[in-house]
């Protein structure tokens, strides 16, 4: 199945962009979702086309710098014995998410702008980063956690002492059933973690009813093409993408 997919370059990211079929064949304007981290767009579009889901939206998907540092917020020790202590620097990808790239895109392509209609997705880190934007940011409507490291250290604990920039949001969360049979020990409290973020988003936001947590089958790196149709269809067949 052939989709139309354009590779960019914003702000000296590497960006890929997926464009509906109808695209280049009206005047239309379409609602957005930008990706935190770089993600398999061709088969994530053909498992929506299987379950019977329109692909009528644009959806970037970026590439950051570096994973474990641009999509962590704040210093913490390193996740693996071996590797570099992550960095922190999610303030500075999301300002140059929504100060850069998204404007970016709306200026050179027919998107609706509004944060009604635009979506910021996540996966691992980057369904971190997501959760985290809804308080940095209220340039988006609605997000989407997918496995996402909510495990991080401190951070239901930010949630817990800060408020989200807006409270109309909608929010999925996904967690695989294995994920917290973690050999590591920090991230063997997603599953907790999760919930509690769950919980925590259930008493900050205006309506219940646009908090969704889904379950999975597998650990943190199965079927990740299936677990991002699932939350792509959860936010258009909600009316309001």
């Amino acid at each position: 199945m052939e989709f139309t997919i354009q590779e960019l370059q914003i702000a000296g990211l590497c960006c890929r962009l997926y464009l509906p079929m109808a695209y280049h064949e009206n005047e239309d304007r379409y609602p957005t979702i930008y990706v935190n981290g770089d993600i398999p767009i061709e088969e994530i579009l053909t498992e929506l086309v299987k379950i019977g889901v329109r692909t009528e939206f644009l959806l970037l998907s970026i590439k950051p710098e570096s994973w474990n540092d641009d999509f962590t917020p704040w210093v913490v020790p390193a996740f693996q014995t071996g590797e570099e202590a992550p960095q922190g620097r999610a303030d500075a990808y999301l300002s140059c998410l929504t100060e850069k790239i998204k404007p970016y895109i709306d200026a050179h392509y027919r998107t609706k702008p509004e944060a009604a209609h635009t979506a910021l997705f996540g996966y691992s880190l980057g369904g971190l980063t997501a959760v985290y934007a809804m308080y940095k940011t209220d340039v988006f409507g609605a997000f989407a956690s997918l496995s996402g490291s909510l495990w991080f250290d401190g951070f239901c604990a930010f949630m817990e002492r800060g408020k989200p920039l807006r409270t109309d949001l909608r929010v999925y969360l996904s967690l695989g059933k294995k994920e917290k049979q973690s050999k590591n020990p920090r991230m063997a409290r997603v599953a907790e973690c999760t919930e509690r973020v769950k919980d925590i988003l259930l008493e900050q936001l205006e309506d219940k009813e646009d908090i969704y947590f889904e379950w999975n089958e597998g650990g943190h790196f199965h079927d990740i093409e299936g677990r991002f149709a699932k939350a792509i269809a959860w936010w258009a067949e909600s009316g309001r993408a």
